[in-house]
């Protein structure tokens, strides 16, 4: 009988040192992340130019934390794979450097379209769309 007092003493020990990590790291949602592969996409008229991009992609698909922006110049067409955690946004955005008509999508799994745009010539095209949970 000591023995199994012993035994449970240990284990709620355990338990809930356990439970208290995960709590102090923002819970299981936030350790154990739902995440979706998207893809982005930017076209111009004319077809080859470069534009200046910003886009969001999640630093880690296995805790869930907000997209970080990256800001990058990339000639057109433009297609760039990332990982968005669920519930987060994701956004293009692409500025083009003279009067070029630029376009913009956001493909799930490459497939499905989540978000499409296009913008006047010169202009700034965004697309944005939220990950569902």
């Amino acid at each position: 009988m000591k023995t199994m007092l012993v035994v449970l003493a240990v284990l709620a020990v355990v338990g809930g040192g356990t439970v208290a990590l995960v709590n102090h790291f923002g819970g299981w949602t936030t350790l154990i992340g739902k995440a979706w592969a998207i893809t982005y996409e930017v076209s111009a008229q004319p077809a080859e130019t470069a534009v200046d991009l910003t886009y969001t992609e999640s630093p880690d698909r296995d805790r869930k934390e907000t997209p970080r922006p990256v800001s990058v110049s990339a000639p057109l067409p433009w297609t760039h794979e990332v990982v968005i955690n669920a519930g987060e946004k994701a956004s293009v955005t692409a500025t083009p450097k003279g009067d070029q008509q630029l376009s913009c999508r956001i493909l799930l799994d490459g497939v499905k379209e989540l978000a499409g745009a296009a913008a006047a010539p010169g202009q700034a095209v965004r697309c944005e769309a939220t990950m569902s949970i």
